[in-house]
Order: structure tokens, then C-alpha cells, then sequence
């Protein structure tokens, strides 16, 4: 193993999983690509740390790491396809050199996630225009998986206790499909598990944003904004608009949309607005109306 490598790991085992690259932010964190030597062989992970550098003072540090605890160690009972892993959890000694742990002040919080390989969904809608029914049913099949996971993450089914499951940042870096079609909901490092819940930690992704985020509130309703951002992303190719009245605007000039009935078209807007009782509870359901115009339009989009 290279001397010039960085590892991170918990008090007993602080070399556990060295750290091959960064790979992005989520929320307070950042994400590295790692692995863990298993059996002879090395082993692919995802690892989430939140350096206590980050955070300003020891009380802030420990206020994040109950939350993070608790929130990881109840993310551990969410088993299903479309939804990623947790192997473990830790408070642990900062990113070091191996054997250096010990030289390193200061503390951090860190989740490990199983790794999955595919592409995210910027880049894999990159690869597709939209112009053959073969990839607008790809676009269609992908919501659908989507919509199934998250309607079941805020029904209760998710863990033993029956409590909603918030992703909280849904955007295209935080949805990877494999090479077989499978769509899978990644980095619930900091999910908020919780009906209504309100947090002084306010990050999110422009653009997937609903208004109430602005306020540290995030519930299901959150999640079916970000929802509908990711499939107005996905329909056009386009960023989507970082304001509600203009991501309604957007969807309406959609091909794909403008040509479906008033009432059909009335609830596919509804997911953009910015009063969170209009959105819909189900988003299986509303994939079905999306699913009206986009199959019967042939209309190409980058």
C-alpha cells in the first residue's frame, strides 16, 4: 500500500479504508471512492466524512454527531433494491497517513456506503436524446424505479418502527444506474428521518430545491419537488429553474406535457409548486401522467 495514501477508519482500526479520490460533496460532507482490503483482495466502498474542522465548535461537533449516529444506524435497517447500502459508521480520528492517526488532531464523523458501479444521472442522460421510443421508455422505466423507492421510503415500509425516510438532497449526483437499467438512490449520509423536519444545516442542490429548504425544512413534500426537478432534467436535458413559478413554466413548454389534457397537465405541474399540500402524495401516480405525453412524443432533447 502506497506511503502517500490517505486512510481513515475508527479508533480500533484507523487505517481501515484507504481513500482513492474525492468524489463529491454531500451536504456537510465530502465523499471519497475507498476500498478495504477483505480476504486477500480489496473491496470498492463509498466513505462520507464530516471533519470536525468543518463544524466551528466541539458543541456543534456533537449536536451533528448524535444526529449523524442516530440517523446512519436507523438508515442500516433499509433494505431494497434502488436504495444504497450502509456497511458501517464511525466517529473516528480525521483523514491521515497510515500510522499517523494518532498525530492528527481534532475528530470526524464518518459513514460507509457500498459502492455502486454505473453511471450518475447527468451522465447518463448525456448519452441519450430522447429521440427513439427505445430511450424515452429508458427515461420513463428509470422514473418509475425511482418514484417506487421514494414513495416507499416516505410511506413508513422502510424501517421496523414505520418511520418516514427524507432523502433530503435528491439531485442527478445522487442517483447512479448500472449497466443493466437499475436505478439506485445514493448518499442518505445525512438523510432526515423524520415526517417534518427542521434543521439548522441547510445545504441543498440549486435548482432541486423547494422554497421550504430555504428554511432548514425538509419532508416527503421536499423530496417530490427535487422529484420532479430530476424529471424535468431528465425530459428536456436542461438544468432545471431554481424558482417553483419557473419550473412550472418550464414543464408547460415541454412537448412532452403541453400536448396532454388540462386536467392531466394541471397534475403533472402541481409537483412544482411551491405550496407543499398541492404536490402529489404519489409519485408513481404522477409518472403516469408524465408517461401519457412522453411515450406519444417524438420530439429530440439534449
Amino acid at each position: 500500500m502506497s506511503k502517500t495514501a490517505h486512510h481513515i477508519g475508527p479508533d480500533s482500526a484507523p487505517d481501515r479504508y484507504r481513500l482513492l479520490r474525492s468524489i463529491g460533496r454531500g451536504g456537510e460532507a465530502v465523499l471519497y471512492l475507498a476500498e478495504i482490503e477483505l480476504a486477500g483482495g480489496t473491496e470498492p466502498v463509498v466513505v462520507k466524512v464530516l471533519d470536525s474542522k468543518t463544524t466551528i465548535t466541539p458543541e456543534i461537533f456533537e449536536r451533528i454527531s448524535q444526529k449523524w449516529n442516530e440517523q446512519a444506524e436507523l438508515l442500516r435497517f433499509v433494505h431494497r433494491p434502488g436504495v444504497v447500502g450502509v456497511r458501517e459508521h464511525f466517529q473516528g480520528p480525521p483523514i491521515h497517513r497510515p500510522g499517523e492517526s494518532a498525530t492528527i488532531t481534532g475528530r470526524a464523523l464518518v459513514l460507509v456506503m457500498n459502492h455502486v458501479d454505473g453511471l450518475d444521472l447527468r451522465d447518463w442522460r448525456a448519452e441519450r436524446t430522447l429521440a427513439s421510443p427505445a430511450e424515452r421508455r429508458e427515461v420513463m422505466r428509470t422514473l418509475e424505479q425511482l418514484a417506487d423507492v421514494l414513495d416507499w421510503l416516505h410511506s413508513g415500509k422502510a424501517t421496523p418502527s414505520g418511520r418516514t425516510v427524507v432523502h433530503g438532497d435528491l439531485s442527478p449526483g445522487n442517483v447512479m444506474v448500472d449497466e443493466y437499467g437499475q436505478a439506485t438512490l445514493v448518499d442518505f449520509g445525512l438523510s432526515k428521518l423524520t415526517a417534518d423536519h427542521q434543521t439548522a444545516e441547510v445545504w441543498f442542490t440549486p435548482g432541486y430545491a423547494a422554497p421550504e429548504v430555504f428554511d432548514g425544512k425538509r419532508t416527503p413534500a421536499t423530496d417530490r419537488y427535487a422529484f420532479g426537478a430530476l424529471a424535468y432534467f431528465l425530459l428536456s436535458g436542461q438544468s432545471p429553474p431554481t424558482a417553483p413559478e419557473q419550473l412550472v413554466s418550464a414543464f408547460r413548454a415541454l412537448p412532452q406535457i403541453a400536448g396532454l389534457p388540462e386536467e392531466q397537465r394541471d397534475r403533472v405541474l402541481s409537483i412544482a409548486s411551491a405550496d407543499t399540500g398541492r404536490r402529489p402524495i404519489s409519485l408513481s401516480s404522477w409518472v403516469k401522467d408524465v408517461r401519457h405525453g412522453v411515450v406519444s412524443t417524438t420530439t429530440t432533447s439534449r
